[in-house]
């Protein structure tokens, strides 16, 4: 059991702290506690009574000195005792306590939140009626624990208290939000939880350097063992995986399309998504599919009480929101966006436009044929619908239209006569979802959501010179629905319990006219899963301990895979976290690359579903453990993990070397470390990020089987410094990691029998990759209720010259030449934005 002892050798990586664990939370109060003493040892306690509203501690231990009782005081309370000669102890507040305020509003209908009970480590107050609360800490990581008749609604640090009076809106529902662990983890609004999971809330988010607006799948790079090695977000690489091994959910609904421009942007509206959840360990039993990772998008469940809108247009495409309330139960929030290159071609919409179309034949031009009138152009729509016919139950539908087009002509003199045709490319993804949510009591929760996924990628290639058509289709048909249930049987004690069912249906074409050509292959899988979860937690959050189990029956195949999942953080020595994390994991869909017939060079991968003959149900295994330390503005964590997938098909590799036309099956491994410092002043926030990975092939049908993975980033590295001034944001920063791997000809020997002959595969390397960014954002107030946003950027300040991939082909000559594929050049952007 290789795994087994890979785990053992991570746990010893860390430390066995998790054995340490903080106080329950305080039941007695103060007065009472003082009563006690004063009886016992004939003292007085004098305080003013208004210094101790609130404050509690648990019950004394038996203690055989007074000096031992003040002692045990002075440590488990907020403040310092004086014994004086008449027997009187002065009871008087700590030096530096940290005051806090906040104002609690109702997440879903923004009320205010009233009489709910505050509890910190030492004190439990209530909230007035205007949803204040008042109340002291003693540091910045103190546990704040939101409660209403019993029942916990969330939790924060104390931090997100300790500025102002901010108005903070919390679930009126027994779901609460995840417990945060750090936050401003990396930047303000990143937060990293106790599951192990990092959010990302667009609506404290800071700003990140080479990025103007929060583009969703830009954002989430910035974190420690992510990146795309292809400069695409439609390509994420989760700790070594390929983008079909990413689960990415937009309100539930599994996104099978991610990019527009063909992947080097969000195909998500950033200022429709609220919150970005990232997991890459320790995944919840309720959700399947992922074997890398997932990425779950949600918008606002808040229905506004009137009307909000935005309008905005960068140097690539404008868009527009608008929030319409629907009288008091109810609003509708509709945003839509599209490219602007129909009425300008910007200098980034053509950096872009290079970038993502070079060695594809819409800019390639020959003897014979040559390309002309290339037209570009994407759009997403999307509507959301919410509606609260209850305090106690929730109804949301949302709609999400993707769309990218490429048309080009195609012409050549055949015969004395010119000759032009049409080729074009489409791909488009169409989601729905309903969602209906009943808290039946304080303590049990149901949720059901119906949804349905609609992806296709079209092209149409007309090659002049033969009179020949071909037409190529890659659709995917997506339906189910999941129930699930929540009870919390005591404030420690969580169930989280369901039912799902998905049907997937893939259908991949291809049709030639000259000759007759035609082939359809149709593929329908269901699969049937149950899952639960068990979720322990302490009262003042120290220890957290999640143990899940997902069970998929997939009815095709007669095939019950089982997939157990773990979670646990212990808090310890007040600033210290230890955490492990662990998943087994299943997929049935992935991606298969055909570089003989791909659609127009552009896009090469399309989906298909596992089969017990050629395609393997994939199978991913991990463990990750970490210790995390939070304390005055510093942030350190460290993350080794070990991961296994197995079921990887090479066509699903983009290999380019010997084995590109090879099929075989494999699994790869991946043994790493992610690293994050972060420092945080009053204006100023640095960060530095580090992932060391090894990640290695294991085809045993190839010659040789073991080999590094075309993924394979040695070391990646990123430094990042953002400043505030007023209303203005600044934001620098560096990306370098290894080159990934290449196979290079023999020397003196490069071509053989006519084939290109190669040397060991991937045993060399391309160029680093280096890049400097920086932006800058300004907002001010255009009126009493409006406001304007400016932003500019400049990604790869510096120009680096960067090769991200590259591949050798025999040319017409047949002489060998080398295809680099360069990274984006220097590249400006512009934004404006108003805010109604």
């Amino acid at each position: 059991m290789r795994w087994v002892s890979r785990f053992l050798l991570l746990l010893l990586l860390c430390s066995n702290s998790f054995f340490f664990a903080q106080n329950s939370t305080p039941t007695v109060s103060l007065p009472k506690v003082f009563t006690t003493l004063e009886s016992r040892w004939d003292v007085t306690f004098s305080y003013q009574n208004s210094n101790l509203k609130g404050h509690q501690l648990s019950t004394l231990p038996t203690f055989t000195t007074l000096a031992n009782a003040l002692s045990y005081l002075e440590n488990n309370t907020l403040f310092q005792y004086t014994l004086l000669p008449d027997g009187t102890i002065t009871v008087a507040p700590r030096n530096n306590l940290i005051s806090l305020c906040g104002i609690l509003r109702e997440i879903d209908t923004g009320t205010l939140v009233t009489k709910v009970t505050v509890r910190t480590p030492y004190q439990e107050v209530q909230t007035e009626d205007s949803g204040q609360f008042n109340a002291v800490a003693l540091t910045p990581e103190d546990l704040i624990v939101i409660y209403s008749e019993g029942k916990e609604l969330t939790r924060f640090k104390a931090s997100v208290f300790a500025s102002g009076c901010p108005q903070t809106f919390v679930f009126g529902k027994i779901e609460k939000l995840d417990e945060v662990l750090i936050t401003s983890y990396l930047s303000r609004g990143i937060t990293k939880n106790t599951n192990g999971s990092l959010t990302v809330d667009y609506n404290e988010f800071d700003i990140l350097p080479g990025l103007i607006e929060p583009d969703v799948l830009q954002t989430i790079q910035a974190l420690p063992g992510i990146q795309s090695i292809e400069e695409r977000v439609s390509f994420l690489n989760i700790r070594g995986g390929t983008n079909d091994q990413n689960l990415i959910l937009l309100d539930g609904v599994k996104m099978y399309q991610s990019g527009h421009f063909f992947g080097l942007i969000s195909a998500f509206n950033p200022f429709l998504t609220q919150r970005v959840t990232v997991v890459k360990n320790g995944t919840p039993a309720a959700y399947g599919d992922g074997v890398s990772g997932m990425i779950s998008m949600e918008s606002s469940r808040r229905i506004n009480d009137s009307i909000s809108a935005e309008l905005g247009t960068n140097l690539i495409s404008s868009d527009g929101f608008a929030d319409i309330p629907l009288g008091a139960k109810a609003s509708v929030q509709i945003a839509a966006r599209s490219s602007i290159n129909q009425l300008w071609e910007s200098p980034t919409y053509s950096a872009y436009f290079d970038r993502v179309f070079q060695n594809t034949e819409v800019i390639s031009n020959s003897e014979t044929q040559s390309v002309s009138d290339a037209r570009f152009q994407f759009f997403d729509a999307s509507t959301r619908f919410l509606y609260q016919p209850t305090e106690k139950d929730r109804i949301r539908f949302n709609f999400l239209g993707i769309g990218n087009r490429i048309e080009f002509v195609e012409s050549a003199i055949i015969d004395d006569n010119f000759i032009a045709r049409q080729s074009d490319l489409k791909q488009n993804n169409l989601a729905l979802g309903l969602y209906y949510e009943r808290d039946w009591s304080p303590t049990l929760s149901t949720y059901f959501q119906a949804y349905f996924s609609d992806y296709s990628l079209d092209s149409t290639n007309e090659d002049v010179v033969n009179d020949q058509q071909l037409s190529q289709e890659n659709n995917v048909l997506e339906n189910g629905f999941r129930l699930a249930f929540r009870e919390q049987r005591n404030p420690s004690l969580t169930y989280t319990y369901g039912y799902q069912f998905n049907e997937t249906g893939i259908t991949n074409f291809e049709g030639l006219n000259n000759p007759i050509f035609r082939r359809t292959d149709k593929q329908v899988l269901r699969t049937h899963s149950v899952f639960g979860d068990v979720t322990y937690k302490t009262r003042n959050g120290a220890t957290s301990l999640v143990v899940g189990l997902r069970s998929n029956y997939i009815d095709k195949f007669g095939t019950l895979l089982l997939e157990p999942r773990l979670n646990f953080s212990q808090r310890f020595l007040s600033y210290f976290t230890f955490e492990v994390l662990g998943e087994f994991k299943s997929q049935t869909t992935s991606q298969i690359i055909d570089f003989q017939n791909d659609f127009l060079g552009v896009e090469n991968r399309r989906w298909v579903l596992s089969n017990p003959n050629s395609i393997p149900i994939l199978k991913g295994r991990q463990i990750s453990t970490g210790v995390s330390y939070s304390r005055r503005g510093w942030q350190v964590s460290i993350e080794p993990y070990w991961k296994e997938v197995t079921g990887i098909t090479s066509q699903s590799q983009r290999f380019q070397n010997q084995f590109a036309s090879v099929r075989a099956n494999g699994n790869y491994e991946v043994v790493g470390v992610d690293v994050l410092l972060n420092k945080r002043f009053d204006q100023i926030n640095t960060w530095l990020s580090y992932s060391w990975a090894q990640n290695t092939y294991d085809f045993p049908l190839l010659t040789p089987s073991e080999f590094l993975n075309n993924l394979d980033v040695t070391h990646s590295l990123t430094y990042g410094i953002d400043y505030h001034w007023k209303q203005f944001n600044f934001a620098g920063g560096l990306n370098w990691r290894t080159g990934k791997p290449t196979t290079n000809p023999i020397e003196g020997n490069e071509i053989e029998n006519g084939v290109i002959n190669y040397s060991r595969p991937n045993s060399d390397r391309i160029k680093d990759y280096f890049r400097v960014d920086l932006s800058a954002t300004y907002q001010f107030a255009l009126g009493r209720t409006s406001q304007m946003f400016l932003g500019a950027s400049v990604w790869n300040l510096l120009n680096t010259k960067n090769t991200i991939n590259q591949f050798y082909r025999i040319n017409a000559s047949g002489n060998i030449e080398q295809v680099n594929e360069p990274a984006l050049s220097f590249t400006p952007n512009a934004t404006l934005r108003v805010m109604f």
